[in-house]
């Protein structure tokens, strides 16, 4: 059975809806609307186009993801970049034209990646690394960050002078720092490296904070309180796999500095430092005994003492090969190449890896 409406009820409707007031509410939102839709005119609807993101980069973002660019067109010329790497011969040719056409006419970000193109030779191009350089200096002068990060590198690697200046380096690294946050922490990475390098502790601290590069894991396994030692141990592996010779000193000297342990991770180290270069000789052995003695942790019973030197000894004298075939096992494999110049930033593990085989031919 349906509910009926009572009379009272529709009688309140229909008077309602007959009303003066009501009948001028209508007549105001007609109002309204003929005023909105009027103003919609073919001007209207090109102005709210125009403020949309174009369907082509939005799409080149969501795949290629935000990049530091100082060019309106910026991320349409790094999609060609990354298009290069898979194109066809004759796709290639088309945007290799276009980017050098924009670098003639000083875009940063064509520059940056022409000059890129000629520190490594790629695409067919003559490698010339003074012009590489002159073309980031030239991108710099507009405050690109990639090219001043290239030019940091080329600093450090004794690429602008004869010799190494890490002080200089340094510069171009806050430059590019002060600029925007780095999202493949090459950057803080770097600085953090460098500041490390030159004795600057405080420096070094702050490059490495919420900076997740290899790099910055020196600073923080040498400097930071709250990590432990087996932390400040995975940290200095990892920069050595990067392709840093520092961290074998440094876990000498870290495993070393926190006394005496029951893995003699301390003579362990040392050793992993000394034989690393030459593996070769019969003095790995007498090596080991001598460390274990001077460490002082030998029981006074001779009956456990004896038990104690058959374990440690061995066991020092198995991690040293092994540690040091599997650092350079790691090694080979990384391919993050923190000495590289970049074609603009963030330069992800992806990126590099797409670029890699057009540079394996020159020397890194």
């Amino acid at each position: 059975m349906q509910p009926t409406t009572p009379e009272s009820v529709k009688g309140f409707a229909e008077s309602t809806f007959n009303s003066p007031v009501f009948s001028q509410l209508q007549s105001n939102f007609q109002r309204q609307n003929r005023s909105v839709i009027d103003s919609v005119n073919d001007a209207a609807v090109a102005q709210a186009k125009a403020m949309l993101p174009k369907a082509k980069v939005l799409g080149e973002r969501l795949k290629y993801g935000n990049h530091a660019v100082v060019s309106n067109d910026g991320e349409t010329m790094i999609a060609w970049m990354i298009q290069l790497t898979s194109a066809s011969p004759a796709e290639r040719t088309d945007l290799l034209g276009k980017l050098a056409a924009l670098a003639d006419q000083n875009i940063p970000e064509a520059l940056t990646f022409e000059g890129f193109a000629a520190e490594y030779g790629l695409f067919g191009n003559p490698q010339n690394v003074s012009r590489a350089l002159q073309l980031y200096q030239a991108a710099a002068a507009r405050n690109y960050q990639p090219a001043i990060y290239n030019l940091a590198v080329a600093s450090a690697y004794g690429k602008l002078g004869s010799r190494a200046d890490f002080n200089n380096a340094l510069g171009y690294i806050a430059r590019a720092s002060s600029i925007s946050p780095d999202a493949s922490y090459r950057v803080c990475g770097f600085g953090a490296f460098l500041s490390y390098r030159v004795g600057d502790r405080a420096q070094a601290a702050r490059y490495a904070q919420s900076c997740w590069s290899s790099l910055a894991g020196i600073p923080k396994a040498l400097y930071d309180d709250r990590v432990t030692l087996p932390q400040r141990v995975t940290l200095l592996r990892e920069s050595i796999v990067a392709g840093i010779d520092d961290g074998y000193p440094l876990l000498a000297k870290v495993t070393h500095d926190a006394g005496a342990d029951p893995q003699y991770l301390a003579c362990k180290y040392m050793l992993v430092d000394r034989y690393r270069h030459n593996l070769d000789g019969n003095t790995l052995r007498d090596d080991a005994i001598s460390c274990y003695r001077q460490t002082g942790n030998i029981a006074a019973d001779p009956k456990e003492a004896l038990i104690r030197y058959n374990t440690v000894v061995p066991g020092i004298v198995g991690f040293v090969p092994t540690e040091i075939r599997s650092l350079e096992k790691e090694r080979a494999s990384n391919h993050f190449h923190y000495a590289w110049s970049v074609p603009y930033l963030p330069f992800r593990q992806q990126d590099v890896d797409q670029f890699a085989p057009f540079v394996s031919h020159t020397r890194q």
